[in-house]
Parts: structure tokens; sequence; C-alpha cells
């Protein structure tokens, strides 16, 4: 047995020994506990609040958040920034409409550069957007007003509806909520009252 000095640097000395074994024995426990625990739920940031958000469930207010950013990144845009916006929203395009925004994307790359436009995009309230099922299919439908420029000088300004039919996916580092939009479409609404006409994008 190690026979220690009875002296105030050698009680130190114990004391300090016991304390880290039994700081290390707790923080062990504690990992392993942290490890073994499972979460049910996974905390999304939208625009708004953060929601909890049940595995597998695509609630109202994430589709509507969803929606609303992505015609926001697609339709605020500078001459210097849309080919770093369109890029962004790639991964968030489902295999099977890939195609058509890639058209869209050439499209509007080439209107950009040769016109000189840029966009402004005021999106309405999240929470007036309407939100409709189809089993797994979610369709999104949200207003906004949108101004179009031509080298600074306003060239349209009116309001639009946009549609997206979305479906969930797999979540990644580029995509952390796993929603896909398979297409969309927009239209004046001035032009016309029935929502789901319009030019489709793509």
């Amino acid at each position: 047995m190690l026979d220690l000095p009875r002296t105030p640097v050698g009680i130190g000395y114990v004391v300090a020994l016991v304390g880290a074994i039994l700081t290390s024995v707790l923080l062990g426990l504690a990992l392993w506990v942290k490890s073994a625990h499972k979460p049910s739920v996974v905390l999304v940031s939208a625009n708004d609040d953060p929601k909890v958000v049940v595995p597998g469930i695509v609630p109202d207010a994430l589709a509507r958040d969803f929606a609303r950013d992505f015609v926001v990144t697609l339709e605020n845009y500078l001459p210097t920034t849309v080919t770093k916006s369109l890029a962004f929203l790639e991964s968030r395009i489902a295999p099977q409409g890939f195609h058509e925004f890639e058209r869209l994307s050439v499209s509007l790359k080439k209107l950009v550069k040769e016109s000189k436009q840029s966009s402004q995009l005021l999106a309405d309230d999240p929470a007036t957007a309407r939100v409709m099922r189809d089993g797994q299919r979610i369709e999104v439908i949200l207003g906004a007003t949108r101004r179009i420029y031509v080298e600074g000088a306003l060239l349209q300004e009116a309001r639009v509806i946009y549609r997206f039919a979305l479906v969930p996916g797999e979540p990644s580092r580029d995509n952390p909520t796993g929603l896909l939009v398979i297409g969309f479409s927009v239209k004046l609404q001035d032009r016309d009252k029935e929502e789901g006409n319009g030019k489709k994008r793509p």
C-alpha cells in the first residue's frame, strides 16, 4: 500500500487524485448515456422560429417556409448573383424535375447577361400560403410582389402566384430539410384569378 506522508501537501495530492478519478467516471457515464439516446425529433431552422419536426412527417409550416425560401432565392438576383443562386437551388430539385430546371437556369442566365436584368421579390407572410396534400406529394401556393429592373430602371411590378409541388427526400448537408421540388408554376395574379394556371417552371 502506498504510504503518503500525513502532511497538507500529501493530503491535497490524495484529494486531487480522487477528484480526478470521479470526474473521469462521471464524464464517461454521461457520454455513454448520450450516445445510447436516439432522438425522436429534429430541430429545423426556417425564416421564423425553429420548429420541432417528427422524422418522416412534413408539417405544413415547414413546407410553406421551404417553398418561400426557394422562390425568394430564385427571384431575388442581380447579374452578379444569379449563377450562384441557381447553383444553390439545384440541390433542392427532384431528379424528375432537374432537366426542366436546368433549361430554366440556362435561359435565365442568358437573359440576365444580355439585358442586365435584376429582380426583387417581396414574398407574402408564409402563414398565408396554402398547403395541399396527395399522398407523399405536397403542393404549396403562395403570393408575392415581383419587381423586374433593367439597368436599374423599374420595368415591371406585378402580383404573382407561385405553385410548388414538393416531395420528401433524404436530408443532406446541402439540403438539411430533405424536401425536393418536382416542379412549379408562376402566373400574374391580375391576369388570371384561377390558381393553378400559368407557365410551368420547370
